[in-house]
């Protein structure tokens, strides 16, 4: 059971309202939509979500093979709503992630790479308080399981939050690849080898960098959000690490019966001027091998959301969108269904990960590639987060443009970040370094660099 009280927002968008309610937190959640509402994805920023430390101090981290059964324990509970809150996204259930290593608990998969990083696979858990922001209709609302503990959060409200800020200055860490610009065209070479010979026809390949910093996980998002405001951005504290994420990319979302995707396929650099800026959109809008690569992708989305789809009824609602970002502009469509009577929530999970954008087609031959050909696990990189709500609806991202950070007991925090790019057989090794160097930009930049 949860007690509930709204009040206006007042234009506070989700980072303030986390600093002040969970901003001294050990374990904290923000999901955070941008404020305000950017033009290009209005129907996308309307809910923020903030939450504290978990409820009875208890986190689920299954290991491989027991993921399945916990997400379907937990999202057992369908209770009674009341009225005033059922429009909301979030009412009460668990918050976690889903690392991209969840696919070798749904397929058959090779098992070559390291995972250097301390994250579990899966992490959820159900927070004893937490807030939602409607920022259109301007309304906060707060949820705890106590009445005294609601008038504990907003007595935190109304506390001046710390105003500690990032230092500009740039900091003297180097900034290392896992793969440098030599091995990375090697692995996209040998990747357009496989589609010569039919094993694939598109696949995606990542890099991992790392640096060194002082600066604080929350002093990171807040530079990152700020200048790459993203819809499925996100900010976890977590016992191994922090997750810093501006993600553009929806994996999955339902909502009672219907279920949707929103794959990104498609990247050009945003222009100096705008008329540059323009002129690019309209080229990635326009280009042949962009939108037939686009194509392909989102039909790969809707045979997996048909996985647990009735028949029929899977349709792209939206097609060949742009969308515009601090350093990039994405080509985006959208792709709907309703959920099968045999089917749930769990099910629709398993269908869609990991998100095709960020594999390749066919999925499940790239995957395998994709091991062959990248030097370590790709761990919560390109997993998802989010929520899953107590009436069974889910909301999860497909982790791109994110950090993880790794504290010290004594020293700067280690920071890990992965970009990548589409391989198809026309790619240009060259351009495909530089697509994935103009992706991590903005990650760069809120480390100062």
């Amino acid at each position: 059971m949860w007690y509930w009280r709204s009040q206006p927002l007042q234009g506070r968008t989700g980072s303030d309202i986390f600093t002040r309610l969970y901003g001294k937190a050990e374990i904290a959640t923000l999901l955070e939509s941008p404020y305000p509402t950017p033009k290009d994805y209005p129907q996308l920023s309307r809910y923020s979500i903030c939450a504290g430390l978990p409820r009875n101090h208890q986190i689920f981290t299954p290991a491989l093979g027991e993921i399945t059964t916990c997400l379907r324990q937990l999202l057992q509970t369908t209770p009674e709503i009341p009225e005033a809150i059922a429009h909301l996204p979030f009412t009460g259930g668990y918050l976690g992630w889903l690392g991209y290593d969840f696919a070798w608990e749904i397929e058959t998969l090779p098992q070559k790479n390291p995972d250097p990083l301390p994250f579990p696979v899966a992490y959820w858990y159900q927070p004893d308080s937490f807030a939602v922001l409607d920022h259109e209709a301007q309304v906060l609302w707060l949820a705890a399981v106590t009445p005294v503990d609601l008038d504990q959060l907003e007595v935190h409200l109304e506390e001046s939050p710390d105003s500690t800020s990032a230092p500009e200055s740039p900091e003297n860490f180097p900034l290392e690849f896992t793969s440098d610009r030599q091995a990375y065209t090697d692995a996209v070479r040998q990747a357009k080898q496989h589609i010569r010979v039919g094993d694939v026809f598109q696949t995606n390949l990542s890099l991992r960098f790392h640096t060194r910093t002082h600066l604080s996980s929350w002093a990171i998002y807040q530079r990152l959000h700020q200048i790459n405001p993203s819809p499925f951005a996100s900010y976890w504290r977590s016992p191994w690490g922090d997750l810093i994420s501006c993600s553009p990319e929806r994996l999955i979302q339902k909502q009672g019966q219907f279920a949707q995707t929103r794959p990104i396929g498609g990247t050009r650099p945003r222009g100096h001027t705008p008329a540059e800026d323009q002129a690019l959109g309209q080229e990635l809008l326009t280009n042949t091998k962009e939108r037939a690569e686009h194509t392909m992708l989102v039909d790969l989305e809707r045979n997996d959301l048909g996985r647990a789809c009735t028949w029929g009824s899977v349709r792209v609602d939206e097609q060949f969108v742009l969308e515009r970002y601090s350093h990039v502009i994405h080509l985006v469509s959208n792709v709907r269904g309703e959920l099968a009577p045999d089917k749930d929530a769990v099910d629709l999970i398993r269908g869609m990960f990991p998100g095709g954008t960020i594999t390749g087609c066919p999925k499940v031959r790239c995957m395998e590639i994709i091991e062959t050909l990248e030097p370590v696990r790709r761990s919560l990189f390109y997993g998802s987060c989010g929520y899953l709500d107590q009436r069974g609806d889910l909301d999860l991202n497909i982790l791109i443009r994110t950090l993880l950070y790794v504290p010290a007991n004594n020293g700067p925090a280690t920071v890990y970040g992965q970009v990548g790019a589409g391989i198809v057989a026309d790619s240009n090794l060259d351009q495909e370094w530089a697509e994935s160097l103009q992706k991590a930009k903005a990650q760069l930049q809120a480390l100062n660099r």
